[in-house]
């Protein structure tokens, strides 16, 4: 993809987001609640994995591998 058709698509993509957000019939500060909950929520979730999730599996992968005697371990 040329860089123009990026540059003019980056252009055109906050004027079409509002004018279809107004075709909804949702106003523009409900929809920028309703993104910034969703945006939370992510943010919320990706923290839990990074920091709970994600280490709590590759303890059990550790344990794992030492109970099943496999010392390759990625």
């Amino acid at each position: 993809m040329s860089q123009h058709i990026v540059e003019e698509t980056v252009k055109a993509v906050l004027p079409i987001t509002i004018s279809t957000i107004y075709l909804f019939g949702i106003p523009l500060d409900q929809w920028v609640l309703i993104l910034t909950i969703i945006y939370t929520v992510l943010l919320i979730i990706s923290t839990l994995r990074d920091k709970f999730i994600t280490p709590y599996l590759e303890k059990k992968k550790r344990e794992m591998s030492k109970a099943t005697g496999d010392h390759h371990v990625t």
